[in-house]
């Protein structure tokens, strides 16, 4: 009959401990999603948060914070300069506020397409190696450390 010790190859670097779990089932092992009739939802154990796997970045945010902004500028900006070609003589005082409002619209604009580039980059270079040591990270039952383990 083989020992512990032999069917569990990984053993603890702190504690020696051969009672090490992979993070991914530990994750699993503390999440129970439940439902009623008026209610749905999950449930973590403290466990299961620590052994949470990395989130790829959403552009959700982003759009929010530079689209207020961009729908903003661009339309007063093109509302005073409709102003401007329909009024020329009497809309003149507004040129200057007109470029100000377009100018900020396309920099905001060039600002939101830089922020969702660094979010792609991220979750096409970064996050891909983030989730493969997540897959590779065991987890010490006896003493709570956390290891990440190279095949």
């Amino acid at each position: 009959m083989a020992s512990l010790s032999q069917l569990n190859p990984y053993h603890c670097d702190q504690c020696g401990a051969a009672n090490v779990v992979a993070a991914p089932v530990l994750y699993q092992q503390g999440t129970h999603s439940y439902s009623t009739r008026f209610y749905s939802g999950t449930t973590q154990s403290f466990s299961a948060k620590a052994a949470a796997p990395p989130d790829p970045r959403g552009y959700g945010r982003p759009l929010l914070l530079w689209g207020i902004p961009i729908c903003f500028t661009l339309f007063w900006g093109f509302v005073g300069l409709v102003g401007i070609l329909d009024h020329s003589k009497s809309a003149m005082t507004l040129g200057n506020t007109v470029v100000t409002l377009l100018l900020i619209g396309s920099i905001c604009i060039c600002g939101m397409l830089l922020n969702f580039r660094r979010i792609a980059r991220y979750n096409q270079q970064i996050y891909p190696k983030l989730q493969w040591n997540w897959e590779h990270t065991y987890f010490c039952r006896r003493c709570g450390r956390f290891r990440l383990i190279s095949p």
